[in-house]
């Protein structure tokens, strides 16, 4: 893309855009205290406020709203590289009458989700605020992702219904289906970070490091020799022998160094 009236020259060419896909899933614990009314509640994303996207209004009349509404922002590299770079999620209540009321918003740092390396959707459970009190006020759980240039040149940009620098993906098929069947299909089952699915084991177990796991696999070696020993029928062991290894076989299978 060309921005002015060069033939061909690099200088005066826009600086190259991607894709940045933030799939607004649901949000859960949206009604405290002073809102224990039901209320019908929709998402507002955007990464510029002149071009905000909303999901579709969730149906339920509950505390725990499902939207899975996919937006796409064209950014480019200096927004990737910035740490300041955000799109901010707010949650709002739909009224008959009057505004709609803002239940809570949260900001996702695009950096701490698009990082070199790391590939597929990282979804997240944000904490939302208040925007004045900036009390809690639920989550709102998001996927976000950069599109490859394979999939990023799927999407009609001119077929967009708003502007081009910010769109919901449902409008999008509705108007060209057939070019959004790749990031349709590529798009329904969110990847996992390898270093997220560790982070559980991690926490319980400590930190896998290899040298420490060998000097423990032998000290367990040893101790397991020596309760082999002592648990060796001897020449006069009878009935109350028997009693006695099975009691030293809980005190193994409970032990602490065990658990460890």
């Amino acid at each position: 893309m060309s921005a002015g009236g060069g033939h061909g020259n690099d200088s005066l060419r826009s600086p190259p855009l991607h894709l940045l896909e933030v799939t607004v899933i649901s949000a859960q614990d949206l009604h405290r205290r002073r809102l224990s009314r039901r209320v019908r509640t929709y998402a507002v994303a955007w990464a510029d406020e002149a071009h905000k996207l909303r999901t579709d209004v969730d149906r339920t009349d509950g505390a725990v709203p499902t939207w899975n509404d996919r937006f796409l922002f064209r950014v480019d590299d200096a927004f990737l590289r910035s740490d300041m770079a955000t799109v901010t999620v707010e949650v709002r209540g739909a009224r008959s009458l009057g505004g709609d009321s803002v239940l809570g918003l949260t900001r996702i740092v695009v950096s701490t989700f698009v990082r070199p390396g790391r590939r597929g959707r990282q979804v997240a459970a944000l904490l939302l605020r208040r925007p004045r009190s900036l009390r809690p006020q639920g989550i709102v759980n998001v996927a976000v992702a950069l599109l490859d240039a394979t999939r990023a040149r799927t999407v009609p940009l001119y077929d967009a219904p708003s502007s081009p620098d910010a769109f919901a993906v449902r409008d999008l098929v509705m108007t060209r289906p057939a070019s959004l069947c790749k990031i349709a299909e590529c798009s329904e089952e969110p990847e996992v970070d390898e270093d997220q699915s560790n982070l559980a084991f991690i926490d319980h177990y400590g930190n896998l490091e290899p040298k420490g796991a060998a000097v423990e696999q032998r000290k367990l070696e040893q101790k397991l020799e020596k309760w082999k020993a002592d648990l060796s029928p001897g020449p006069k062991e009878g009935r109350r022998g028997g009693a006695r290894r099975w009691g030293r076989g809980l005190c193994f299978r409970g032990s602490g160094e065990w658990d460890r």
